[in-house]
Formats: structure tokens, C-alpha cells, sequence
């Protein structure tokens, strides 16, 4: 390398420490760094270039940095301790490495050490690390086999928790990260759901071994949001009548989707569920068979004229009665309609419930023909609304019948 011509000067800005080189009487040679600091001149000697140079480096960086006390008092030792420091701290800050030191000195009464290795004995070789994508779909297939239907009830959860956490492992998931991802449900009850589905996927891992035993999962130590007493939303017989026809002129394939959700108040996932195959036009009931665990999976309901009406109205009656995710479509349609068509949360089946008590005049039936128990319908979904009012719901017939598809006649296209 070409020798450097002293003295030599390092720049930070407007900030310049210089390195000269001295030759004693005793013939060795020295090199001094030199600094200003607060209109004083300071100075460090050694023995050797590469340390003087160091030396006025790092008195130059802290000047700039406008650290006038460290550059005081900071030697070139105690920079290069901070550097190593940094470097064991890494990827956290130093700062924050020293805090959770101190912190888990003061938890374990300075056995720092001793307790870290009791909590490896008890959990490390046990702990097998997976993605949290990977550890859902192992729940999801383990849930299938052993008879439940979860995987089908909740699969847009799931999907949503492989989506936003899924290329994480699973134990390294917080519960500050968790507590973020259940934030983005402003509805309270949606939120608990969500939270319910997320803590039962962590409490399986780690009866799996994914995650330490003895000890709450992150999940787990997030919070239950607070739900408002549950407001029963119906609607009423004219706007029954409007949206009906407004589907059949908009879109004609979700006719029976519509016609099912409210003449027979189904739940949205048996909606989508239902079959052709499960309804009979000429004896008038409907079969249900994807019914909401814990409720009664097999049940007939019966099927009013009208409701046999609008159901022939159907070109196609075979397979699913709609399309994908139908009664979803159906919403949104009415949300962007000109004017906006009010439906509220559940209103199909708030209103075929509350309309068929008053209809029929007993709780107890309507409460078999909806997969609920009477409390249930008492509690939860029950309106109060006149027997004429009632009656009326189940009378609500297309304005014209040119359309309708004898019951006979195969089906030979979509509506």
C-alpha cells in the first residue's frame, strides 16, 4: 500500500480529526490522533498507525453525531466493545437486548442461566418448528378425520390465517401480532370468531409439540372483544316482494338461492349446500342436509305455493340451486342497487322465523323447522309481527308466471 502523507486527515462532514506521525529522540516512531472538542485541542498517542487511525475515526463519527460526552470519554476499547456488543445483540437493538436481560434477571433472581436451561430441558427437544400455514392444514385434515366438519365451516378463516400468517413459524408468532391481525374485524362478533378458530389451531399445536407445553399460547393471552346484545333484523313483507323481483330481473340464477334463504330460513352455509336433489316441488318440502353442527342435520321444511312458485321459475334443477357463494351475491347486488336495498345481517332467516311463529302460532314448530331449540328462537331471533303479517311473507308470488317451468321438464339450462 502506498504510504500515507502526514498528517493524515478524516472528514465527517465539517467535522476533521487528523493522525500525525512523530519521531521520538530514542529514534521509535509514535502516531498521535488529534481532535478539537469544545475549543480545546485533544490528543491520544500510540504506538502504531492503525490504532491512531481508528482512534481519530471514531472521535470523528461521535463529533458529527453531535456526541460530544461520548467522544470525551469513549475510547477506541470502548468502541470497539460497543461494536461487539451490537453484534451479540443482533437482530434486536442493543438497547432493547439489555432491557430483556434485566428483565428476565430480575424474573429468575439473577439465575438467568440456570433457568434458561430448566425451560430447554422441559420444552426444546420436544418442539418440532412448522410454518403456520403447514400446521393448518395438518389441523384441518386431523379435524376431517376424526368426523368433524371444521375445515368446511370456518375455510375462509383458515384461508385468511394462511394469508396473512402462514409464512411464519408458528413460535414465533406473538400475541401482539395476533391481537393486530383480529383488529382488522371491526364487528365484534366476527372478531370472536376469529379469535376462537386462531386459539384452537394453537392449543392443537402444541398438543402437537409445536409449541412449548405448561404455559398459556399466544393465542390464548389475546382479548375477547365485547359483544352488544344481538339486535334481531328483519325486513318487511313489501321489500320481500321488491327484492324478489329485482333479483329475478337482475339475476335470474339466484332466484332459488333467494327463494330458499327466505321461505325456508336456511343458514348461509346450508344455503350453499343445497342440492336440487333435496327438494320436492310436487309434495312441497325441502330437505336439509348440510346443517350447522350440533343442530338437527336431517329436517324437512315445508314449501308454500308461493314459495313453489318462484322455485319453478328455476330453468335448472339439478345440482347446486346457485352458484358459488350465491346469497353473498345477492347482497352485495342489493347493497349497489339504485336506491340501496336495506337488508340487515341474518335478515332471511330473522324474518322467516319471526313471520312463521306468527303464521303457524307456535314456537316449537318453527323452532324443528329451523335446526333451533324454542329458547333459541325466543332468545335470539324472534320478532314480534302480526299473524296477517305472517301469512302475507309466505303469500308473496312472482307478478307474472310466464316463465315457469313445468315441474316435469328436465333442465336444459341455467335461469
Amino acid at each position: 500500500m502506498k504510504a500515507p502523507h502526514f498528517p493524515v486527515s478524516i472528514r465527517r462532514g465539517s467535522v476533521i480529526t487528523r493522525v500525525y506521525r512523530l519521531h521520538r529522540k530514542d529514534g521509535r516512531e509514535v502516531f498521535t490522533a488529534a481532535w478539537n472538542l469544545g475549543g480545546r485541542r485533544e490528543t491520544r498517542q500510540f504506538a502504531n498507525y492503525a490504532s491512531a487511525h481508528a482512534e481519530a475515526s471514531l472521535k470523528a463519527d461521535q463529533l458529527a453525531a453531535g456526541r460530544i460526552d461520548a467522544a470525551s470519554t469513549l475510547t477506541g476499547e470502548d468502541g470497539a466493545a460497543l461494536i461487539e456488543a451490537r453484534r451479540l445483540a443482533n437482530p434486536q437493538p442493543l438497547l432493547e437486548a439489555v432491557r430483556e436481560w434485566a428483565r428476565a434477571r430480575d424474573l429468575t433472581k439473577g439465575n438467568i442461566i440456570a433457568a434458561a436451561e430448566a425451560w430447554k430441558a422441559r420444552n426444546g427437544p420436544r418442539i418440532a418448528r412448522k410454518r403456520v400455514s403447514d400446521i393448518v392444514d395438518e389441523f384441518c385434515r386431523a379435524k376431517t378425520a376424526a368426523g368433524f366438519n371444521v375445515a368446511d365451516d370456518h375455510a375462509s378463516i383458515f384461508e385468511n390465517i394462511k394469508t396473512d400468517l402462514g409464512a411464519e413459524f408458528i413460535d414465533q408468532v406473538n400475541s401482539r401480532k395476533i391481537e393486530a391481525w383480529l383488529a382488522k374485524r371491526e364487528n365484534p362478533v366476527s372478531r370472536n370468531t376469529y379469535r376462537k378458530r386462531i386459539v384452537s389451531i394453537w392449543r392443537w399445536a402444541q398438543k402437537r409439540g409445536y409449541l412449548a407445553r405448561d404455559t398459556k399460547t399466544e393465542a390464548e393471552q389475546t382479548e375477547r372483544a365485547r359483544e352488544q346484545a344481538p339486535e334481531v333484523g328483519i325486513i318487511s313483507t313489501a321489500t320481500w316482494a321488491s327484492f324478489l323481483e329485482f333479483v329475478r330481473a337482475k339475476a335470474p340464477e339466484l332466484i332459488a338461492t333467494v327463494a330458499v334463504a327466505g321461505f325456508c330460513g336456511l343458514r348461509r352455509r346450508e344455503i350453499h349446500g343445497q342440492t336440487w336433489e333435496d327438494i320436492n316441488l310436487e309434495q312441497k318440502f325441502l330437505r336439509v342436509t348440510k346443517a350447522k353442527r350440533g343442530t338437527p342435520a336431517r329436517r324437512l321444511i315445508p314449501l308454500s305455493d308461493a314459495a313453489v312458485e318462484w322455485l319453478m321459475l328455476c330453468r335448472r334443477r339439478k345440482g347446486p340451486i346457485g352458484p358459488t357463494l350465491s346469497i353473498d351475491r345477492a347482497r352485495k347486488m342489493a347493497r349497489e342497487a339504485t336506491p340501496k336495498i336495506e337488508l340487515p345481517e341474518n335478515c332471511f332467516r330473522h324474518a322467516y322465523i319471526s313471520h312463521r311463529v306468527a303464521a303457524t302460532g307456535t314456537v316449537a314448530e318453527t323452532a324443528l323447522e329451523s335446526g333451533n331449540s324454542p329458547q333459541i328462537v325466543h332468545r335470539h331471533y324472534r320478532e314480534l309481527v302480526t299473524k296477517a303479517e305472517g301469512l302475507a311473507w309466505f303469500a308473496v308470488k312472482p307478478a307474472t308466471l310466464g316463465g315457469v317451468i313445468p315441474m316435469g321438464r328436465k333442465a336444459v339450462a341455467s335461469a
